[in-house]
């Protein structure tokens, strides 16, 4: 890259990289990225092209493969329950349709990364700054339709067991998957919010308060990030998976044996 090309539009914080790197161990994408952010601040302000393009990256990207987890726990939930007359996409069709937009929005948002990272003519930063705020565009377009669809099959469902438990139809025993459903929302949430986030970012550009100011990127970035693994880890995806293959129990929670 060129000479008067600056990395960084601050001095990165060896402290908070420290504090995030740890809290990400069960994260191995996003633990990388702040490794790399640790070795780049022990270099300021002579950072090496290396650690820089392996956070710029990573940070960005990671949220993706959690979205592809979103996708596909929906899809349990819709088999789990038996309900996919309540939903708007059929469930074979739902996982496909929405990962398949999660891997296009990652790819442009990795190659708009790397494009940006590692080339400091105008027209390569401007390229890679246009493929970053597309993919991330299409990340957001593909979860506001997917909480439109979750929200739709929670409905549905919902009035279908309240005609079931007011004719006696209900079934014996009840399915636990709301509280992984209320996950999904969440989650949804904070990579919506976040991505958002990163679009302001990127529209500002490199001469934009958001990029000279570090703590931007821990309040709306990693931190958001950070809920989603606690919240999975909390409310595992597992548990969804294991009553699908017919287990009562997973994790502790009642699942009915399909």
């Amino acid at each position: 890259m060129g000479d008067n090309y600056q990395y960084y539009h601050y001095d990165p914080s060896m402290a908070a990289a420290i504090i995030f790197a740890a809290a990400f161990l069960l994260s191995t994408v996003e633990w990388i990225g702040f490794g790399a952010r640790i070795f780049s601040s022990t270099e300021s302000p002579h950072w090496s092209l290396g650690p820089y393009v392996a956070q710029a990256i990573l940070l960005l990207v990671a949220p993706a493969l959690f979205a592809a987890s979103v996708y596909m726990t929906l899809g349990r939930i819709i088999q789990l329950t038996q309900g996919e007359k309540h939903s708007m996409i059929r469930q074979r069709w739902l996982t496909k349709i929405f990962v398949a937009g999660d891997v296009l929005s990652f790819l442009a948002q990795s190659a708009g990364a790397s494009t940006q990272a590692s080339n400091s003519s105008p027209d390569s930063a401007t390229k890679g700054k246009t493929t970053i705020l597309g993919g991330l565009a299409l990340q957001i377009i593909f979860f506001s339709f997917f909480v439109i669809v979750a929200v739709r099959f929670d409905r549905r469902i919902a009035q279908s067991s309240r005609e079931e438990n007011n004719n006696n139809n209900a079934p014996p025993t009840e399915v636990n998957w709301r509280k992984h459903l209320i996950a999904l929302y969440v989650a949804s949430a904070l990579i919506l919010v976040r991505s958002i986030f990163r679009v302001a970012e990127y529209i500002q550009g490199d001469d934009g308060y958001i990029m000279g100011h570090e703590v931007f990127l821990y309040v709306f970035d990693a931190t958001l990030m950070l809920g989603v693994v606690v919240l999975f880890n909390s409310v595992h995806p597992s548990e969804v998976k294991a009553g699908i293959r017919g287990g009562r129990f997973a994790r502790g929670v009642l699942m009915r044996t399909l």
